[in-house]
């Protein structure tokens, strides 16, 4: 029942990449809807440099990939193996999410808007709506 529930979710994740990315060219709801990076923005890009065995572009494009991917892991172990220890997890999500921000600000500081990952979207639908209110 446990691995039927996961496995309904992964295929909707899946859906949403393969749809979002085919009808906007993002799969950054942010991206989408904003048209600006949100803070894991580069995180795909970053797996897929990973795999391709490029470690250098992959942490230009989101240093925090492996601590998160090391993270997510450490998450599993400790709530199956070690749930009485749970709480050292929480407190280290806590600091992740900080040096998620802070990286955030530090990338739109110093990237935006002219280096990807930190890039606008002019294709946006908020970016079309004002369009459409400009040219009413």
């Amino acid at each position: 029942m446990m691995i039927k529930k996961y496995f309904i979710f992964a295929i909707a994740i899946i859906l949403y990449f393969v749809l979002s990315n085919y009808f906007f060219g993002y799969i950054c709801p942010t991206m989408i809807i904003f048209g600006i990076p949100c803070p894991a923005c580069g995180m795909t890009r970053a797996g897929f440099l990973l795999l391709t065995g490029n470690f250098a572009e992959s942490f230009r494009m989101h240093p925090f990939f492996i601590p998160s991917i090391i993270f997510l892991v450490g998450l599993v172990l400790f709530k199956f193996f070690w749930t009485d220890k749970i709480k050292y997890m929480q407190n280290l999500a806590i600091v992740l999410l900080v040096c998620f921000l802070g990286l955030y600000v530090f990338r739109m500081v110093s990237m935006f808007p002219n280096y990807p990952p930190m890039v606008i979207n002019s294709d946006s639908v908020l970016h079309n709506i004002i369009n459409l209110f400009r040219n009413w």
